[in-house]
C-alpha cells in the first residue's frame, strides 16, 4: 500500500514542491522547477525509483507541524533512549535549489539513519556518484570550487585523476527589505500588502542570498546524469548495493566503483547511500542537497542555520500581510500560503498542483499531470487573492498571462508550462508501477490541445476583479481581453470538452456557454464602467445571442433545471458556478431546482459532491472507464451556493465537515474518498484550497448580511 497522501507534507521554495512523508521519506522532488523531471519518484513507484529517507532508529513519530506561517516542517521522533527533532525545508529559490534537513537530539541519546537513492528523470537514470573535496571557498561568487579539479565544474570525465586513500575521488554508480509603509490613500493593511508585493521578487532573491554564507569546505557527495547534478553536503553517507532479493551485496571499491560498475545495475543490483549517526542531547547534524546544472560550476550550498532564519523570516513576513480571522482563520491562512507556494516567484505561473499522476480512482487509469498552469485555475486563484487584498501579487500572473497567450486569438491554449511554454506533450512512464498501482503513469497533459469554452470567461472575470480593485489596464492587458472576446466569437458554433476536460466527444456544455456570455458581459462592463474602448454593438449582440441560446438549449423546461450539455438531461457540479457570473441569481427558482437535482444525483455521504455521473466499468461520457471520488472544490461550490441562497445552516455544516477532511497540516488534495477516509488525486491542489477560501468568504458575507454587519 502506498503512503496515504494525508501523511505527506509539502515543502516549498517558490520554484518546486517536494513531498515528505510522516516517516521522513522524501518521495517526490522535481528539481529545479515544478515541471522538471523528478529526482525522487518513489511516490509513483517504489523506493528504488528515488527517495531520501531520514528516520530515527527504532523510533516513532509523536508529532509534526509546520512552524507557524511557514513551510518549515518539524517532526519529533521518540525512541527507547531519547527524543529527536527533524527539521525539513527549502529556502526561497533564485538560481539555487537547496533541500535542507536538520537533526537535533532533544533528550537522551538517539541514532538516526539515512537511505538516499538519487534517480534522475522519474527514476529512469541511476547517476554516477562520487565523493568530492570542495576545498575552502569564500570569494562571494556563489560557486563551490572543488579542490581536486578547479578547472572542471563536475569532474566525471576521463581527464580527472581520483585521489587515493580516503575515497575522496571514488567514482560510483548510485542509485528588497521588509517595510510597513502605507501607500497614499490606503489603509495600513492595504499599504502593507501593496508594499510587500511591489518588492516580491527582490524579497525572494534577498532571502535566497541570505541562506548562503558564501563559504564552503569539506567533502560532498556529487551525483551527475545528463544536464543535472546534485551535491549532498554534511556528514558523509556510505555507498551500498542490494541484490534482487534485497540482501546486501558487499561494496568493493575496486570493483563496485570501478569501470563497468554501472553495468551491474542492469543485472539487478540496486544502489544508494546510507548512514547511521548517534547524537546525544543538544547535538545537531545538518545535510543539504543542492541542485545545479552539471555543465556549470557547483553552487555554494545553503548554510543550514542562515537558511532556516532566512526562510522563516520570508514566510512569516509574507503571512503578516494576510488578514484572516474567524473560525477558519488557520485553515484559510494555510490555504493562502499554499496558493503562494504553488506560484513560481520568477515567472508568475501558478501550477494546479506540484504532483503528477496521483489517481482520481485508486487502482484506475484517471491519472493526470497537474504541474502546469491552467488559465482557469490561475484565474480563479487570482480572483480569490484579489478579493483578499492581494491585487499586487496578481499583477505577476497578469504579466505571465500576457507573455503566455501572445499570438492570434485562435492559438489560445487552456494550459501552459509554468514559464508560459507550449507543447506540453503527454506520455506514459511504463517503468513506474503507479501510486496504489494506478496506471498508466502520465507526464505532460494532452488536454493542452482541447477547446474548453469556459476559459476565456474565467480569465475575463479575473482581470475584471483586478481592474475593479483599482489596477489600471494598459494597452497590452486590454488588448488581450479584446482578443479573448474574439476567441469566443470564433467559437460561437464550436462544441467543447468542458471544464472537466472530457476525453470523449465534444458537446455544448451549458457552463462553458455561460462563461462565453460572461466574457462579453465583462467586456461591456469594462467599457461602461471604466471607459475602455470597444465594439459595444457587436459584443452586445453576441452576449444577447448566447443568453437566448442558453435558456433555449441549456435549460430543460420540463424538468425546470439547467443541464450539463445541450443534448442531455444530466446535471454537473459546474452549474453551481452560474450565479458567480451574474447570469442568474443564486436564489432564482431555476437555480434552486438545479441545486436540488445536483444534490439528488451527485451528492455522496457527508454531503460530498461528485463532478458528474460516471459509468463505472463502462465508458463514461468523458471517454474513460472507472469511477472517481467526490471533488473537493465542487463541495465548496455547494457551500457557496447554500450561503448565497439563504441556507446558512446547511452551508455551515457542510463547510465544517469538508474543512475537516484536510490533513493534519491543513492540506487538501483534489478529491476525497469518503468510504476510506483518504485524500485522492493530485496533492496539494490549488483548486481545493481556493474553494475553501471562497466558501469561508461566502458564508461570512452571508452571515454579515443577515445581521446587518458591513
Amino acid at each position: 500500500m502506498s503512503t496515504p497522501l494525508e501523511d505527506y507534507a509539502l515543502l516549498a521554495d517558490l520554484h518546486t514542491g517536494p513531498l515528505v512523508s510522516r516517516e521522513g521519506s522524501i518521495d517526490w522532488l522535481c528539481f529545479p522547477r515544478f515541471d522538471s523531471p523528478a529526482v525522487f519518484c518513489a511516490l509513483l513507484g517504489d523506493e528504488d525509483n528515488g527517495r531520501w529517507k531520514l528516520s530515527a532508529v527504532d523510533g516513532e513519530v509523536v508529532s509534526r507541524r509546520y512552524v507557524p506561517d511557514t513551510f518549515i516542517l518539524e517532526t519529533e521522533w521518540k525512541t527507547p533512549t531519547g527524543r529527536v527533532l527533524v527539521t525539513d525545508f527549502l529556502p526561497p529559490s533564485d538560481d539555487h535549489a537547496d533541500l535542507v534537513r536538520r537533526v537535533e537530539c532533544l533528550e537522551g541519546t538517539v541514532e538516526i539513519e539515512h537511505d538516499l537513492r538519487i534517480r534522475f528523470d522519474y527514476g529512469r537514470i541511476t547517476p554516477w556518484v562520487r565523493r568530492v573535496d570542495l576545498g575552502s571557498h569564500s570569494n562571494g561568487d556563489d560557486c563551490a570550487h572543488m579542490g581536486d579539479s578547479p578547472s572542471e565544474p563536475h569532474p566525471v570525465g576521463t581527464r580527472h585523476v581520483p585521489h587515493d586513500g580516503d575515497g575522496a575521488g571514488e567514482t560510483t554508480s548510485s542509485g528588497g527589505e521588509a517595510g510597513d509603509g502605507t501607500q497614499d490613500g490606503g489603509t495600513a493593511a492595504e499599504g502593507r500588502t501593496s508594499h510587500w508585493y511591489r518588492n516580491f521578487r527582490q524579497r525572494v532573491r534577498h532571502a535566497a542570498h541570505e541562506a548562503r554564507s558564501g563559504e564552503t569546505d569539506g567533502k560532498g557527495l556529487l551525483a551527475v546524469a545528463g544536464p543535472d547534478a546534485l551535491l549532498l553536503t554534511g556528514p558523509q553517507l556510505e555507498p551500498y548495493q542490494l541484490g534482487r532479493d534485497g540482501e546486501d551485496v558487499e561494496v568493493e571499491h575496486g570493483e563496485a566503483h570501478g569501470p563497468g560498475a554501472d553495468i551491474r545495475v542492469l543485472e539487478g543490483l540496486r544502489r544508494g547511500h546510507r548512514g547511521t549517526f548517534r547524537l546525544d542531547a543538544g547535538e545537531q547534524l545538518d545535510w543539504v542537497l543542492t541542485w545545479s546544472e552539471s555543465y556549470r560550476e557547483l553552487l555554494v550550498p545553503a548554510d543550514p542555520e542562515r537558511a532556516q532564519r532566512a526562510t522563516h523570516a520570508f514566510w512569516t513576513d509574507w503571512a503578516s500581510a494576510v488578514d484572516c480571522d474567524g473560525e477558519y482563520h488557520e485553515v484559510v491562512k494555510r490555504s493562502l500560503l499554499v496558493l503562494r507556494a504553488l506560484t513560481h516567484s520568477e515567472t508568475g505561473g501558478i501550477v494546479a498542483a506540484p504532483t503528477a499522476s496521483l489517481p482520481e480512482d485508486f487502482g484506475g487509469a484517471r491519472n493526470w499531470d497537474y504541474r502546469y498552469t491552467w488559465l482557469r485555475d490561475a484565474a480563479l486563484t487570482i480572483t480569490t487573492l484579489v478579493q483578499r487584498g492581494h491585487e499586487h501579487g496578481a499583477l505577476l500572473w497578469r504579466d505571465w498571462l500576457l507573455r503566455a497567450v501572445a499570438g492570434n486569438p485562435d492559438q489560445l491554449k487552456i494550459l501552459y508550462g509554468v514559464d508560459g511554454r507550449r507543447n506540453i506533450i503527454e506520455s506514459e512512464l511504463d517503468h513506474l508501477s503507479g501510486y496504489e498501482d494506478s496506471r498508466p503513469v502520465r507526464i505532460g497533459n494532452g488536454a493542452e490541445d482541447q477547446y474548453q469554452a469556459d476559459v476565456a470567461g474565467e480569465v475575463m472575470m479575473a482581470l475584471a476583479t483586478l481592474r475593479d480593485a483599482g489596477q489600471e489596464e494598459n494597452d497590452y492587458s486590454w488588448g488581450l481581453q479584446c482578443n479573448l472576446m474574439s476567441f469566443c466569437e470564433l467559437h460561437m458554433d464550436t462544441p467543447d470538452n468542458g471544464i472537466w476536460e472530457m476525453r470523449g466527444e465534444p458537446h455544448f456544455f451549458t457552463h462553458g456557454r455561460v462563461m462565453m456570455w460572461t466574457a462579453f458581459n465583462e467586456g461591456l462592463r469594462a467599457v461602461r464602467e471604466h471607459g475602455l474602448a470597444g465594439d459595444v454593438e457587436r459584443w452586445t449582440r453576441l452576449r444577447d445571442e448566447l443568453h437566448r441560446e442558453i435558456w433555449e438549449k441549456g435549460y430543460d423546461e420540463e424538468l425546470g433545471i439547467f443541464t450539463q450539455t445541450y443534448d442531455n438531461r444530466e446535471v454537473d457540479a459546474s452549474l453551481l458556478q452560474l450565479p458567480q457570473t451574474g447570469f442568474i441569481a443564486p436564489d432564482h427558482p431555476a437555480m434552486l431546482r438545479t441545486v436540488e437535482r445536483i444534490e439528488r444525483d451527485l451528492q455522496e455521504e457527508h454531503g460530498q459532491l461528485r463532478r458528474y455521473r460516471t459509468a463505472g466499468g463502462e465508458q463514461s461520457m468523458d471517454g474513460l472507464s472507472g469511477d472517481e471520488y467526490p471533488f473537493v472544490i465542487c463541495t465548496f461550490w455547494l457551500v457557496e451556493q447554500y450561503a448565497r441562497s439563504g441556507r446558512l445552516d446547511d452551508a455551515a455544516e457542510l463547510l465544517r465537515t469538508t474543512a475537516g477532511f484536510a490533513s493534519d497540516l491543513g492540506l487538501f488534495s483534489e478529491q476525497y474518498d469518503v468510504a476510506r477516509g483518504r485524500l485522492a488525486g493530485n496533492f496539494p491542489q490549488a483548486f481545493s484550497h481556493l474553494g475553501l477560501i471562497r466558501a469561508v468568504d461566502a458564508l461570512t458575507a452571508a452571515r454579515h448580511s443577515e445581521t446587518g454587519r458591513p
